[in-house]
């Protein structure tokens, strides 16, 4: 039997689609699995094993450190560059191994091949109380966010950068962690769905072509039919649902992740990971020739008697999906972007 607050369960709605993951990789020390986050198959990194690039955000509690790590799907081997802050997010480069990391309150340039960080300039926020959170390359630029570190005031904010001018704005104010992106854009106009995870809301976002102008927003989902908190998110190979995984910090067993359709929030699919409640994000792979899903999983802030019932809290985590194929691979920075940030 499970233990209070429990949450590895069979689902309760009916026709969906339910699988358990099966742990992956599972660090060997601590600090890699305080707050693992954006995980990535990585489509420019030297060499031909299939790799799965991801962030170590926090080493533990109270520290100010994480780093980038990157772990070859076919080895199972994790390789770790220390870094020097907390990161919350990486794209590629065309330059194989070159990423831009969203680091503390800055944007920094990562040689993943040499170790070798190189400052850029751009600051995103002189507030102390807030760090860089998840975020996601676009065409010609970025979308990104930040979040409170106390997870309570809305003091965080969704931001975009525009390579072609070197411009930074913010897109949406009064978040408190901006989480989970999906950006698509058609004739002229944007559709965002983006996470705050605190008020545990998915919101659809209808904005101008710049990015200056919310036309319009709505909720995908109401936030009390959620789970748990929802972090991050992947959009689904044809774009009409969204992977979310959730952050439990209650004392329960298991995680679950669930595909939900965009145009009515219905949950299609829904993922349980047996011992890991604390789910931070997801990432579609091919693993042995299938199309499978990963999910990163932390420990953070877990007290003795919840770690004692979640012994595979901050292990990576795979399993199988309804899908057959993988969703678009997200945009790499192009020269003219990347080279203004290197210069």
């Amino acid at each position: 039997m499970l233990k209070g607050g429990a949450i590895c369960r069979a689902a309760t709605l009916t026709r969906m689609n339910r699988f358990t993951a099966q742990p992956l990789y599972r660090p060997d020390h601590e600090d890699l699995r305080f707050l693992p986050e954006c995980p990535r198959v990585l489509q420019r990194f030297p060499g031909n094993a299939p790799m799965l690039g991801w962030v170590a955000i926090q080493h533990g509690p109270g520290r100010g450190d994480g780093s980038f790590n990157f772990l070859n799907l076919t080895t199972g081997v994790n390789t770790t560059i220390p870094l020097p802050g907390r990161p919350g997010f990486f794209v590629e480069t065309e330059l194989p191994g070159l990423l831009l990391v969203g680091l503390e309150r800055r944007l920094i340039l990562l040689d993943a091949t040499t170790g070798q960080v190189t400052e850029t300039g751009i600051i995103v926020s002189h507030d102390e109380r807030v760090i860089i959170n998840d975020g996601i390359a676009i065409p010609d630029g970025l979308l990104f966010g930040t979040k409170h570190l106390e997870f309570r005031n809305p003091i965080a904010a969704l931001y975009h950068y525009d390579c072609a001018t070197r411009e930074l704005h913010q897109v949406v104010g009064g978040q408190v962690c901006s989480n989970g992106k999906y950006y698509q854009a058609t004739d002229g106009h944007v559709t965002l769905i983006d996470i705050d995870s605190a008020p545990k809301t998915i919101t659809r976002y209808r904005l101008d072509s710049g990015l200056r102008h919310i036309r319009e927003q709505t909720l995908v989902a109401p936030p009390q039919s959620l789970p748990a908190f929802p972090d991050g998110l992947r959009p689904s190979p044809d774009g009409a649902s969204i992977v979310v995984a959730f952050y439990n910090p209650d004392a329960a067993e298991c995680g679950i992740a669930q595909e939900i359709r965009l145009a009515d929030g219905a949950v299609l699919t829904e993922w349980t990971l047996p011992g890991s409640p604390r789910v931070t994000c997801p990432e579609f792979a091919i693993v042995d020739g299938q199309v499978k899903i990963l999910f990163t999983t932390a420990v953070e802030g877990m007290p003795d008697a919840i770690r004692q019932m979640a012994p595979n809290a901050g292990t990576i985590f795979c399993a199988d999906t309804p899908f057959t194929s993988l969703p678009a691979p997200p945009p790499i920075l192009r020269g003219a972007c990347f080279s203004l940030l290197w210069n």
